[in-house]
C-alpha cells in the first residue's frame, strides 16, 4: 500500500499540474521542447529588464539629480544580488521543485520592475521651464550661470533642482526618496533573476541525451542578444516620448529638441512592460512537474530491474550546510572547474566592458553619434545568433565530449584574440580642438591652453558649459572660448559670428565632423569586431557543457552557480570600474560641475584610448585562451547527462 501511494506521488511529480488539477490536455506541454521555449522567453525578458537601467541611467541622473557615483551603485546592485544569492539558490533549488523556484524568482523580478516606476508615479508634475538657456557668448560679464537661467535649464517634469540653487535639505530628501525605490527594485530584480539560468539549464540537461544538451543550451544563449536588442530598442523609443505623456497632452510637451540635455524621456515605460512580461512568463513554470518526464522514465526503468532497485540508485544527499561545504570543496579541488571559471571570467570581463563602453568607444574614437553607433549592435545581433546555433549544432552533430568541447572552445576563441590585436592599429586621428589638442591660431607651439590672447577679454568662466562649435575645421569648446559675440539662427541652425579667435568665417554649432579616413576605419573596425564576437560566441555552448560534465551529477546546478559567482566577482563587478579608470587616464579635458567636482570627459586622446581599450581586450582573451588549454589537459568527464550508470559504478554502489 505504501508503495502504491509512493507511485501515485511520483506520478503527480511528473505531471503538468495546476494545484490538484491535472488535466490531460495540459500534459502535452510537459516535454523538454516546451520547457526550453518558455525558458528562452523568460531569459529574453530577464535580459530585457536587466538592460533597461543601464539604457536610461543618464535620464535618471538628470531627473532625480543623481551624480554618477549614486547611479553607478544602482547599476551594480543587480549583479551584486546575483553574486550573493546564486550559490544558495542553485544548491537548495536543485534539490527542490526547480520550475517553481524559477517561477517565484520571476514574480519577484516583476515586482522589482514595478517598484522602479514608483518614483515616476509619486513625482508631482512640474511644468517645463520653457526657454533654452542663453549661449555662453563672449562678454566681459561672462561668469557662472545665475539662479534664473539655471532654473530654466533644469526645470523639467519632476526634475529636482540642483542643491546649490534650491533648498539643500529638500533636494537631498527628494533624491534619496527616489533612489530608495530604484534601489529596492534593482535588489528584487537581481534576486529574482538568479534561479532561472542555472536551474533551467540543469532541468533541460536532465531531459535530453548527453550529446543533445549543447544544442538546447545554444537555444538559451539566443535570449541574451535578442533581449538586449529589445531592451535598447524599447529605451530608444520610450526616451523619444515625454516623461509625463501619461498625464500631459502633446500640445503641452516642452518645445525643445530631444537631443537637448533638458529633455526627459519616458524612462519608466520599459520597466512597466518588463513587469507585465515577467509576471506572464512565470505562470508556465508553476505547471511543470518537479522532475522531467524523461528523467522519470529513466528512474522507473531502473527501479523495475529485479533485485537491483535499491542498490543501483545513489541516496540523495541531505540539504544541509555541511554538504554544501563539502560540495564547495569538491569544486575548489577540481582543476578543470577552476580553469573553466577563470576562462569564463576573462572573456566576460571583456564583454562587460563592451556593454558599458562599447557604444561610447565608437562615439569618442570615430566621432559617431549615439544613434549611428547603436547600429553596430543591430549588425552584431544576427552574427551572434548564428554563432550560438552553429556552436550548439557542432557539439550535437559530432557528439563532443568534455575534452573535445574544451579543444573546440580554444580554437574558436583564438581568432577573436587576433582580431582584437589588429584593432589596435585601426585608428582615427585626434581632432583639432583649440586649446586642448592644438594651440589657438597665432599661439605659440606647445602652448595648449583654453585661454589665449584672442579670448582673454571675454572672461570665460573656468567652469563652463560644453557648447562646441566648428570654425575652419577647428573645434572650440564654447562660443566664449572662440571669442564669438553674435549668435543668429539660419534654417533652425545656430550660427556664430564676430569671433575674435577666427574672424574670417562663420562658426557652426557643434564639433567639427571627422574626415573620410575615420569613416573608412570605422567600417573596418566594425567588421573586425563582428568576426571577433562571432568566432568567440561559437564556444559559448562548449563552456556550459564542460561545466556540466566535469563535476558529479548532483553538483551540476551548484557548479553553474559557482561559475556565475566567480564571473560576477572577477568580471562583472571590477571590469567596468578598471576600464573606466583607464579611459579617464586617456582624457585630455574634463567637464566640471558648478560645485567644482569633475564630471564627464569632453575630449579624449584617441591613440591612448584605442591602445587601452583593445589592449585590455587582447590581454583578457589571451588569459581565456590559456585557461581553455588548461581545461583540455585537466578535464575528466564525471557524468553523461541521460546516460545510464556504468558497470563499475553499479558494482561500487552494490558493494
Amino acid at each position: 500500500m505504501m508503495k502504491e501511494n509512493k507511485d501515485d506521488n511520483d506520478d503527480d511529480d511528473a505531471k503538468c499540474v495546476c494545484d490538484s488539477c491535472t488535466p490531460s490536455w495540459l500534459q502535452c506541454f510537459k516535454g523538454v521542447k516546451f520547457f526550453t521555449f518558455v525558458t528562452v522567453f523568460a531569459l529574453l525578458i530577464k535580459v530585457f529588464a536587466s538592460i533597461l537601467f543601464g539604457a536610461v541611467v543618464s535620464t535618471l541622473e538628470r531627473q532625480f539629480n543623481m551624480d554618477s557615483v549614486k547611479s553607478g551603485v544602482l547599476l551594480v546592485i543587480n549583479d551584486m544580488m546575483d553574486f550573493i544569492f546564486v550559490i544558495f539558490v542553485t544548491y537548495f533549488g536543485h534539490r527542490g521543485h526547480r520550475p517553481r523556484w524559477i517561477a517565484t524568482g520571476l514574480f519577484m523580478a516583476a515586482m522589482g520592475c514595478f517598484l522602479c516606476i514608483v518614483p515616476h508615479i509619486m513625482t508631482e508634475y512640474v511644468p517645463p521651464g520653457g526657454k533654452n538657456a542663453e549661449p555662453s557668448l563672449c562678454s566681459s560679464n561672462a561668469g557662472l550661470p545665475t539662479k534664473q537661467n539655471m532654473t530654466e535649464y533644469n526645470m523639467m517634469s519632476g526634475n529636482v533642482m540642483p542643491a546649490d540653487i534650491m533648498d539643500e535639505t529638500e533636494g537631498l530628501q527628494s533624491m534619496w526618496h527616489n533612489v530608495f525605490w530604484l534601489m529596492l527594485g534593482q535588489i528584487l530584480i537581481g534576486i529574482g533573476n538568479t534561479p532561472l539560468k542555472p536551474l533551467g539549464t540543469t532541468y533541460i540537461d536532465d531531459s535530453v541525451e548527453d550529446h543533445k544538451t549543447g544544442f538546447y543550451v545554444a537555444m538559451l544563449f539566443l535570449a541574451t542578444p535578442i533581449g538586449a536588442t529589445i531592451g535598447y530598442f524599447t529605451s530608444f523609443i520610450s526616451l523619444r516620448v515625454y516623461v509625463d505623456f501619461d498625464r500631459v497632452p502633446i500640445k503641452d510637451w516642452p518645445r525643445i529638441p530631444r537631443s537637448d540635455p533638458r529633455w526627459i524621456g519616458a524612462w519608466w515605460f520599459g520597466f512597466a512592460v518588463a513587469a507585465a512580461l515577467l509576471a506572464v512568463s512565470a505562470i508556465p513554470f508553476l505547471l511543470f512537474p518537479k522532475e522531467p518526464i524523461e528523467c522519470r522514465k529513466k528512474r522507473t526503468s531502473s527501479e523495475e530491474a529485479p533485485e537491483m532497485d535499491i542498490r543501483v540508485v545513489k541516496p540523495k544527499r541531505k540539504k544541509n550546510v555541511k554538504e554544501l561545504i563539502k560540495a564547495l570543496k569538491r569544486m575548489a579541488t577540481n582543476p578543470a572547474m577552476v580553469f573553466i571559471c577563470l576562462s569564463a571570467s576573462s572573456s566576460t570581463a571583456a564583454y562587460a566592458a563592451s556593454g558599458a563602453f562599447g557604444i561610447k568607444y565608437f562615439v569618442d574614437e570615430f566621432g559617431k553619434s549615439n544613434s549611428s553607433a547603436s547600429l553596430v549592435g543591430i549588425a552584431i545581433l544576427p552574427v551572434l545568433i548564428l554563432a550560438y546555433l552553429i556552436g550548439g549544432y557542432v557539439i550535437k552533430r559530432w557528439k563532443l565530449n568534455a575534452k573535445q568541447c574544451a579543444l573546440f572552445g580554444f580554437f574558436v576563441d583564438a581568432p577573436s584574440c587576433l582580431m582584437y590585436f589588429l584593432l589596435l592599429f585601426v585608428r582615427c586621428p585626434n581632432s583639432d580642438v583649440a586649446g586642448v589638442t592644438v594651440p589657438y591660431i597665432g599661439g605659440l607651439p606647445g602652448n595648449v591652453s583654453l585661454i589665449a590672447e584672442c579670448n582673454n577679454q571675454c572672461a570665460c568662466p573656468e567652469i563652463y558649459n560644453y557648447e562646441p562649435l566648428c570654425i575652419n575645421n577647428v573645434t572650440f569648446m564654447s562660443p566664449c572660448h572662440a571669442g564669438c559675440t553674435v549668435m543668429e539662427r539660419q534654417n533652425r541652425q545656430k550660427m556664430y559670428s564676430n569671433c575674435t579667435c577666427d574672424s574670417d568665417a562663420f562658426a557652426q554649432n557643434g564639433a567639427c565632423p571627422v574626415d573620410d579616413v575615420c569613416n573608412t576605419n570605422f567600417m573596418l573596425a566594425v567588421l573586425l569586431i563582428i568576426i571577433a564576437l562571432g568566432t568567440s560566441s561559437l564556444g559559448r555552448s562548449a563552456d556550459i557543457i564542460v561545466t556540466l560534465r566535469c563535476v558529479d551529477k548532483e553538483d551540476r546546478s551548484l557548479a553553474l552557480g559557482i561559475k556565475i559567482f566567480i564571473v560576477d566577482i572577477l568580471a562583472f563587478f571590477p571590469s567596468p570600474v578598471y576600464f573606466g579608470a583607464l579611459l579617464n587616464w586617456t582624457c585630455l579635458e574634463f567637464a566640471y560641475k558648478p560645485t567644482g567636482e569633475r564630471g564627464a570627459c569632453l575630449v579624449y586622446d584617441r591613440t591612448r584610448y584605442r591602445h587601452v581599450f583593445y589592449g585590455m581586450y587582447t590581454v583578457l582573451h589571451l588569459c581565456a585562451l590559456f585557461c581553455w588549454l588548461m581545461v583540455y589537459f585537466t578535464v575528466e568527464e564525471k557524468n553523461k547527462g541521460m546516460d545510464t550508470l556504468n558497470d563499475d559504478q553499479e558494482m561500487n554502489d552494490f558493494e
